[in-house]
């Protein structure tokens, strides 16, 4: 998910990794010639990039610098994962030219190198819209795992080895993670409906999960009560839009996680359209100043005291990322969120039932 208003740490990573790779080319490989093997794209500095634009023109989405970072621009600025920047980038300068197969652009259609029928499209933009560099890549050559292709720079079409795809979607290149947490993390969960609400709690060293309050006559569906108890595991998001995207929501659910180390995530749920859509926001209930102790502190204490700001601070961080979304989550994970109490209950039905409550 990385600290996805937004932190950006991109450009450092991207530099540095993509940079770092590029005088490693530039110091131990010969520059590419035109009658067969090199690299496709030789001399692109990272620092330059102002867009990247992946795709044919009908389907292309733009990748674009936001301050040291890089944003989604077809998914409201989203910030984009840093990994997947530098890994497009590295990727498109290890693709190795085996051969030169033809200068014809009369043979671009049928090679797939055309930009209209292009398999993948990148390119690489200055900030004045100029054009640096970029990959077509068309059709499969039949010497297996190579293409056709050819730099947005060169008319010749080569033989292709190395060859990566660059995606279809901007989703690919965002961190769909929400929230990551352990099942032995979690104190308590709260759903909250217009009918009503429940609690769910950790018993028995966190292998357990139980009502808080078990109606009369009831005892718990083990595995329904686990369900929800444990949807916020591992929370991802199919999609995401800016708040002002998505008008007249109704956010008339809620779903509280609280975690041992005083973290809490409140989850407030919308349904429309058979999608659900959720806000995020997290807090540190602790309050309570960390200080230095007179005299000298127990390297126990000590490591308590750093778990507490940690955590405070991974809180902020991730309040900052949340802030201003709207996440569609799957609908599996909506339907724990939201699970009326009636699904986790059922009748006792025998008096020496080993999982009726004990009074």
């Amino acid at each position: 998910m990385s600290d996805k208003k937004l932190s950006f740490l991109g450009v450092i990573a991207v530099i540095s990794v993509a940079g770092a790779i590029f005088v490693s080319q530039s110091a131990n490989r010969k520059k590419q010639v035109s009658a067969g093997a090199g690299y496709l794209i030789q001399g692109l500095d990272p620092a330059g990039i102002a867009k990247i634009v992946i795709g044919r023109d009908d389907e292309a989405f733009t990748l674009g610098r936001a301050g040291d970072g890089f944003v989604v621009e077809n998914k409201d600025n989203y910030p984009a994962d840093t990994k997947m920047i530098n890994n497009l980038l590295t990727s498109c300068m290890d693709i190795r030219t085996v051969e030169v197969y033809t200068e014809d652009e009369a043979n671009y259609k049928d090679l797939g190198v055309a930009e209209a029928n292009a398999q993948g499209i990148v390119k690489f933009l200055d900030s004045g819209g100029k054009i640096i560099t970029g990959v077509i890549i068309g059709n499969n050559c039949p010497s297996g795992g190579m293409y056709y292709g050819r730099s947005l720079n060169d008319n010749k079409v080569y033989v292709m080895d190395n060859v990566p795809w660059p995606g279809a979607s901007p989703l690919e290149y965002i961190d769909r993670n929400l929230v990551s947490i352990s099942k032995a993390d979690i104190a308590s969960i709260t759903v909250t409906s217009p009918d009503g609400s429940y609690n769910l709690i950790s018993e028995a060293n966190g292998t357990e999960t139980v009502l808080k309050e078990l109606p009369a006559g009831k005892k718990e569906k083990k595995n329904e009560c686990d369900q929800v108890f444990s949807a916020i595991m591992n929370l991802r998001f199919d999609d995401v839009n800016a708040v002002s995207k998505i008008p007249d929501l109704k956010f008339d659910r809620e779903y509280t996680c609280l975690l041992k180390d005083s973290t809490l995530y409140l989850i407030e749920i919308a349904q429309k359209d058979s999608k659900t859509y959720i806000k995020c926001n997290v807090d540190f209930t602790d309050k309570t100043q960390v200080r230095k102790e007179e005299g000298v502190e127990s390297q126990e204490e000590l490591q308590k005291k750093e778990a507490k700001l940690l955590a405070k601070e991974k809180a902020r961080n991730l309040q900052e990322t949340f802030d201003g979304w709207i996440y569609e989550i799957p609908s599996y994970k909506a339907d724990y969120m939201t699970k009326p109490l009636v699904e986790l209950v059922e009748d006792i039905n025998d008096a020496n039932d080993v999982n009726a409550p004990t009074k």
